[in-house]
């Protein structure tokens, strides 16, 4: 099992090279096929960062191919020619990518979407990671905007709850999990319970683990009145995990995600990767 197709949207180049950092790794661990996924956001779009006045705007289309957007474009191409693992090239506007859908369609036929968070564009760059999290299938490997060194992908830490949500996170990231040369199970507070966890948190899905190959541990973690979110946090940087892995929450309000608790917290300003799926 290996991931043969990676994902990468990218709106800005200063925003996103992490996450071409990142899925460049990735793919060259496993030797396969990665997608940059332009996504060009015009002064005159809805999810601009901010409203120009109307004359820039006119004055940005009169630019033709030195517009913005293709000037943005132009330096994320110059990237992609000198990055060390080649990257197809594929291009969407905004628009298409979030009101007519598209982004799904080329997120549902690839194993794995990168993206990052960052400030800038922050209205698209949220209703992206909404749409690809809870409409596409696959799992996203969100990683920090302003964290740019390399990275080895050999230590995990999975946030384990016993849920539906935090098992398809752990199925989604076998592959990284079974090259790792060390993987923690951790839980937080757990007690067992008939449809939850079991008489000792952790262990079963350890065993799981351990049948498909990887090398874990399991940790057992007292809040000692730290959020769930910040006990995982503390827990993967003193294991100098490269990523976190657990499920992602949330529910539909008025075709706006809301998120549960610790998505929410984990996904504002984690300093970590965090490996997710809903």
């Amino acid at each position: 099992m290996a991931y043969k197709d990676i994902l990468t949207p990218v709106i800005t180049l200063e925003a996103d090279e992490a996450a071409l950092v990142a899925a460049g790794e990735i793919a060259r661990a496993f030797d396969t096929h990665a997608t940059a996924l332009v996504v060009a956001v015009h002064l005159a779009s809805a999810f601009a960062d901010d409203q120009r006045p109307f004359s820039e705007v006119l004055a940005d289309l009169a630019r033709g191919s030195r517009h913005e957007a293709a000037l943005e474009r132009a330096k994320i191409i110059d990237w992609l020619d000198a990055a060390l693992h080649d990257f197809e090239i594929r291009d969407l506007t905004v628009e298409a990518a979030l009101e007519r859908h598209e982004v799904l369609a080329h997120a549902r036929v690839t194993d794995l979407v990168v993206m990052a968070r960052a400030a800038t564009h922050a209205h698209a760059r949220r209703a992206l990671i909404e749409q690809v999290l809870f409409d596409a299938g696959r799992p996203l490997l969100l990683v920090p905007g302003a964290f740019k060194k390399p990275r080895q992908w050999t230590r995990a830490l999975i946030g384990w709850n016993a849920k539906a949500q935090s098992m398809r996170a752990v199925s989604a990231a076998l592959p990284l999990l079974k090259r790792a040369e060390a993987v923690a199970v951790a839980t937080v507070d757990a007690t067992p319970s008939p449809t939850g966890h079991a008489q000792a948190p952790g262990r079963e899905l350890a065993a799981y683990l351990a049948r498909h190959g990887v090398r874990v541990e399991v940790r057992n973690i007292d809040s000692m009145g730290r959020s769930d979110a910040r006990a995982l946090l503390d827990e993967a940087q003193g294991f100098g995990a490269d990523m976190l892995v657990l499920g992602a929450y949330g529910h539909s309000r008025a075709q706006e995600f809301v998120f549960g608790g610790v998505t929410r917290e984990l996904m504002a300003a984690s300093p970590l990767p965090l490996f997710l799926m809903h």
